[in-house]
């Protein structure tokens, strides 16, 4: 009981960090969560990428996941490659600008800024561990 405890107590706390960015967000998007199949807290990052970096990986390692997405600065856009649980074939998110989107993963997260030369995009996350 309080392992579990302790992990909502970390989920919150890192959801916490982000509640203001929420409200500074030009475009919000989630995916249905059912929270009952979240088993663990894993790890709260940020990040700067440049456009014509090669993408930053998230995740890679096949586990199932919740990433919570902010932007919270961008002149470019952003690329997300994940693949879905449900999918077999990976898939492309273009999130245009600032704001929050949440994704449900199959082992698979990568960032990329796309757009002119010497621009960049701030972003941070939140990566939760789902039950198989």
């Amino acid at each position: 009981m309080a392992g579990e405890g302790m992990t909502m107590l970390r989920i919150m706390t890192a959801l916490t960090l982000f509640v203001p960015v929420i409200f500074l967000a030009a475009d919000t998007h989630a995916q249905e969560i059912d929270f009952d199949q979240i088993n663990k807290f894993e790890s709260v990052g940020k990040g700067t990428l440049n456009v014509g970096d090669p993408p930053k990986t998230i995740i890679d390692d096949g586990e199932r996941h919740i990433v919570i997405l902010t932007i919270w600065e961008a002149d470019a856009e952003t690329k997300v490659y994940w693949k879905p649980p449900d999918a077999e074939a990976p898939r492309t998110t273009v999130i245009p600008g600032t704001g929050l989107q949440t994704f449900q993963t199959a082992g698979e997260f990568k960032l990329e800024a796309i757009g002119e030369p010497n621009r960049k995009v701030e972003f941070g996350y939140v990566l939760l561990g789902l039950r198989k």
